[in-house]
């Protein structure tokens, strides 16, 4: 499981530079209008980045304290934020709806 959780660590630590692009880009949803669609496809992308960044720190503090099993486990939080952005881009026809 140490491989497995250094895998996943290293992964997401490399996936934290485009999320966080697409966190700074995410303002120009609102160009198609303002509705409560955008609002939570903003707040999602903006959330991506940050879980990122707070679980890698839990992440490797469980990893120095050699639980491997939860620090892989804690890394993988940020994947509910990826697949409910994912979801809501699927759902959307349109972001004027």
């Amino acid at each position: 499981m140490k491989k497995i959780s250094l895998v996943i660590n290293i992964f997401f630590i490399i996936a934290f530079f485009p999320a966080a692009a697409a966190a700074i880009v995410s303002p120009m949803l609102f160009d198609s209008g303002e509705t409560s669609r955008t609002w939570t496809i903003f707040w999602t992308s903006i959330l991506i980045p940050v879980s990122i960044l707070i679980t890698q720190i839990i992440s490797w503090i469980l990893y120095k304290k050699k639980n491997y099993t939860s620090a892989a486990w804690v890394s993988l939080i940020p994947l509910v934020f990826i697949f409910f952005l994912f979801f809501l881009f699927i759902k959307s026809n349109s972001l004027t709806d």
